[in-house]
């Protein structure tokens, strides 16, 4: 399983975030003409650190929804999935998960309120694929 492979499915196992979007979530961009509230999500950056043994990955998961209170809403119930994540998923160990930032903005061009909520990963990059 690979890190976004683990992401996906954790927010898919996630009742709070199901709850609001029900399966639209995805990886990369937010398909074209598909309605909200939706969640996309993609790398920003990845390093190694600790001789190359552990890998960081940082990731913006993009919470969409046609009101301020409903983006807000799904940001936070994303959050909480990641805040202070240590476990298993599947066959992906992540030994620290953390939430770095969320705000809210509105896109002005398609009238959508957009939260992007940033995490940071750390996992052993040796015992990850």
């Amino acid at each position: 399983m690979t890190v976004w492979e683990m992401i996906g499915t954790k927010l898919l196992a996630a009742s709070a975030v199901t709850a609001i979007v029900g399966a639209n979530v995805f990886h990369g961009d937010k398909p074209a003409g598909l309605g909200l509230p939706t969640v996309n999500y993609f790398e920003v950056s990845n390093g190694l650190v600790g001789q190359g043994v552990v890998e960081i990955a940082h990731y913006q998961i993009s919470c969409r929804a046609e009101t301020p209170g409903g983006a807000q809403d799904l940001a936070h119930a994303v959050a909480v999935v990641f805040h202070n994540m240590k476990e298993t998923v599947s066959t992906f160990d992540v030994n620290a998960g953390s939430v770095l930032d969320k705000f809210l903005m509105k896109e002005p061009d398609t009238d959508t309120y957009h939260v992007p909520v940033d995490i940071r990963l750390a996992f052993d990059a040796s015992e990850n694929t």
